[in-house]
């Protein structure tokens, strides 16, 4: 399944099986009791120690919060909007595949660079 995270597309193969596997790892707790909003918090968390350490997220870890997210919310695309002052606002959606497919074969033949992503916003 695809997944955008800020202006990324990536592919994740059974989000809830990896989940299933690799929660202890991602330091989130049993994700069987978490609420979509717990979630949702623990992964925009994440992105702003990040985004404020001016870091990327390694591609294991951009699979594993997207997992959570689409194991959670049944979301496939979410943006963490930076603010001036506190955490980021996340927003959910729904995207179709075949938008998340054109996005991505745009990335691949490099229409648009990592200069404007969510990871160099500042916030306005």
């Amino acid at each position: 399944m695809l997944f955008l995270m800020n202006d990324r597309v990536i592919e994740i193969d059974l989000p809830e099986a990896r989940l299933a596997r690799r929660w202890r790892v991602m330091g989130c707790g049993d994700p069987h009791s978490m609420r979509a909003r717990e979630a949702v918090d623990f992964v925009r968390a994440v992105i702003d120690q990040a985004f404020e350490q001016g870091a990327e997220l390694d591609v294991e870890s951009e699979l594993d919060l997207a997992a959570l997210i689409v194991a959670k919310t049944g979301a496939n695309a979410v943006q963490f909007v930076p603010r001036i002052s506190g955490p980021s606002e996340p927003r959910l959606a729904t995207v179709d595949d075949e938008v998340l497919s054109t996005f991505r074969a745009g990335q691949a033949q490099g229409i648009g660079d990592r200069q404007h992503t969510a990871w160099s916003w500042s916030a306005a």
